[in-house]
């Protein structure tokens, strides 16, 4: 069984343990680092190579993001991370810098 298929199967076994799971949503103002961190938190997963975390942008899928290097539309991903023994499914969204802070 590849990386990939190993990835998907341990999401399965724990998506249906309710404490096991953790969903994550980082929002911050443009260029805050949110998606170098949601890249960090990928290969941290083993999901990509932690050379490419901060480069790669996995989450920023669009042209136009690609091209600007920003985030334009909201993204998910979900990893298993095990701490201690027991794996955790962090259900992760990586958000536009150019939400509505105006309540802050």
């Amino acid at each position: 069984m590849g990386r990939k298929e190993d990835n998907i199967k341990r999401a399965t076994e724990v998506m249906h343990e309710l404490p096991q799971i953790r969903n994550l949503c980082i929002a911050a103002h443009i260029d805050h680092g949110k998606t170098t961190l949601s890249d960090n938190l990928i290969a941290g997963a083993g999901m990509m190579s932690e050379e490419l975390a901060g480069k790669s942008r996995v989450l920023d899928f669009d042209e136009q993001e690609s091209a600007r290097g920003i985030t334009i539309n909201a993204a998910s991903a979900s990893m298993v991370h095990s701490v201690e023994g027991s794996d955790f499914l962090i259900n992760l969204i990586d958000t536009p810098g150019h939400v509505d802070f105006t309540i802050e």
